[in-house]
């Protein structure tokens, strides 16, 4: 799996130098959300010329990994009609690694759904709740085993399976926007902000601290933040039913889909966030436990030492104990409750 772990003295001795850095900030559209990147460095060309290549990186990304782009190489491999086609190393590894997340939370998270996404269209012009006989026929071809890794970067879909990277593809993109800060140098710090993935790189330097505060969105007013994580080089993912919808009856449909059942996800939660160095690992695994629901998500937290926060439907938070270091609850006008 892909591992970009965090430097720990990235950033100390911008901050301990008393010079105010300068900062380079792009907004651009890629990966299917609205996305922004700011960068800092004592060196303004070293913040900009940074902020650029990540930015370029993320859209190289966009044109491997989108189903969306038909001239997108993973495009190509779901058109391919179960043949066995070969991919470039970077599309080979996210699709490993996506396999390998699935295997690890026993399918809760599977980058096959894409069929389900197309079937009840959310977010579309034509998002509609299917028949049950849509659904079984569509359930066919879902199902992450249906992907075969042959070795040299080989990958073969079965029984009509489509591949969607768009449950670690932002979180892929901010390990390597870390990556490229990184080598940058040591007084390189960025916030990248991803969609619902957000990566602070090194550390702050607009908080005395160094912590970069990121807030959770209360689901029934995402304006508004019921906790606050504080982090440094470390992501916060967060998934929730609030983010891509339709109401039909008085009845909310939202694009994260229990695999096993072909509906979107019922089970009392709103919104799952997952802290982790590993952005990959979180974006996939809020995923997962969304799915996998409170009870089950929090016994996988403890058993693999997952730092996550839960928001359920009657208004508890729930964070995980590894996480309340980081963690400040700020949602008792809402009333939300801290039920730790």
């Amino acid at each position: 799996m892909k591992k970009l772990l965090a430097a720990g003295m990235l950033g100390a001795l911008l901050l301990v130098s008393g010079c105010e850095p300068a900062s380079s900030q792009s907004d651009f559209y890629a990966m299917d959300t609205f996305m922004t990147v700011t960068t800092y460095d004592k060196n303004e060309k070293t913040a900009e010329d940074t902020r650029v290549e990540i930015e370029q990186h993320i859209n190289g990304l966009d044109q491997l990994m989108s189903r969306q782009r038909e001239e997108s190489e993973l495009s190509a491999l779901n058109a391919a009609n179960g043949q066995p086609v070969t991919v470039s190393d970077e599309l080979y590894e996210a699709i490993e690694t996506a396999v390998q997340y699935a295997e690890l939370t026993d399918g809760a998270y599977d980058p096959t759904t894409a069929p389900l996404s197309d079937l009840w269209g959310i977010g579309t012009d034509h998002e509609h709740v299917p028949t049950q006989a849509e659904i079984d026929e569509t359930l066919k071809k879902v199902g992450w085993r249906n992907i075969q890794l042959l070795g040299n970067n080989t990958v073969q879909l079965l029984n009509g399976a489509q591949i969607d990277l768009g449950g670690i593809g932002k979180g892929w993109a901010a390990n390597d926007a870390a990556a490229i800060c990184r080598t940058a140098g040591d007084t390189m710090q960025a916030l990248a902000q991803l969609g619902g993935n957000i990566y602070g790189i090194g550390k702050n330097p607009n908080s005395e601290d160094g912590t970069w505060r990121i807030g959770i969105a209360d689901p029934d007013n995402s304006a508004s933040s019921v906790a606050v994580i504080s982090m440094t080089d470390e992501s916060v993912v967060t998934s929730g039913d609030y983010e891509r919808y339709f109401m039909q009856d008085g009845k909310r449909y939202h694009h994260i889909f229990d695999p096993s059942t072909g509906y979107p996800t019922d089970n009392g939660l709103r919104s799952v966030t997952v802290v982790d160095a590993d952005s990959a690992e979180a974006d996939a695994l809020t995923t997962g436990l969304f799915v996998k629901g409170l009870d089950k998500g929090l016994e996988f937290c403890a058993e693999h030492d997952i730092k996550a926060v839960f928001i359920t439907s009657d208004k508890r938070i729930i964070p995980t104990e590894n996480v309340l270091p980081q963690y400040t609850f700020m949602g008792e006008e809402a009333g939300y409750i801290d039920a730790r």
